[in-house]
């Protein structure tokens, strides 16, 4: 684990969000594991899932899945947990890189509610939960429309910055992946290979992959073309030149620019620039 929380000043966090809310949330670090939730008592429903072996290990998969699939989009996102029910996920960022998630559980929704209590009470039987209780209990869970789960989304994604402006969160290793972060974004003209990077903080390129992919959720090489890529959008819709753009992005070769940003963004450089100017 490469972060680290201020879990009493969290809880308290997560006490104010439910109280406002009324959805159950939990914080996971980099590695997937879980931190702190509120309430601490999952409900009924998810109790009987993860009375059996198969029913915990199905929410350990599911909820490092989540977490994954948050890392890579770096936004929150809305899915079906693996026993129906609705969750949301957000990651928690600081310089770019994403030091935790926070989840919004145990969610049933309004819209076609018949048909995911039916669904729900399904795959419950799949870890020997019988009918007759997995139905009353996925039934004693609240259902909210897409409305109220959009906007807890929106809410739990306050959260998420507030828990980066009031440091309950960090990373560990002196903040090497957010220091890493920032060399990346002031050198993006210069030749960055691994090496440079492991000669520069100190570490071994062992380290670096796995300081990248858990702080990123992907390779040194691809977030720094990740970050060059996004950098380059950013100077197109401001105007920028194209050469320009390309140098001091680190693209030497002109043409294997403009190649490179229609693969990424499926137009040209110059249309790209043409729709925000």
């Amino acid at each position: 684990m490469i972060s680290s929380f201020d879990k009493s000043n969290l809880e308290g966090l997560l006490y104010d969000f439910y109280t406002a809310v009324g959805i159950r949330i939990s914080i996971f670090d980099d590695e997937f594991s879980l931190v702190t939730e509120y309430p601490e008592r999952p409900p009924e429903f998810c109790a009987l899932i993860r009375a059996s072996e198969k029913g915990l290990e199905g929410c350990r998969r599911c909820d490092a899945a989540a977490c994954n699939r948050a890392k890579k989009l770096h936004k929150p996102h809305i899915y079906t947990c693996h026993a129906g029910l609705t969750e949301a996920i957000t990651p928690i960022q600081l310089g770019g890189g994403v030091v935790g998630y926070a989840i919004l559980a145990h969610m049933m929704p309004g819209e076609n509610y018949e048909k995911a209590v039916e669904n729900a009470c399904r795959l419950a039987q799949g870890y020997g939960v019988p009918e007759e209780k997995s139905l009353a209990a996925v039934r004693a869970i609240t259902p909210r429309s897409s409305t109220q789960i959009n906007a807890a989304v929106h809410i739990l994604d306050a959260v998420s910055a507030y828990v980066q402006i009031r440091n309950l969160a960090r990373w560990k290793n002196d903040d090497i992946a957010v220091e890493i972060e920032k060399y990346i974004r002031e050198n993006l003209a210069r030749d960055i290979t691994s090496q440079t990077l492991c000669e520069k903080f100190h570490c071994s390129r062992s380290a670096l992959y796995h300081i990248s992919m858990q702080a990123f959720g992907m390779g040194i090489k691809q977030y720094v073309a990740f970050i060059r890529m996004e950098n380059a959008k950013k100077m197109l819709s401001s105007g920028a030149d194209i050469a320009q753009t390309a140098a001091e992005n680190g693209f030497k070769d002109y043409s294997y620019f403009c190649r490179a940003f229609r693969r990424e963004t499926g137009c040209t450089p110059a249309r790209y620039r043409d729709k925000f100017n």
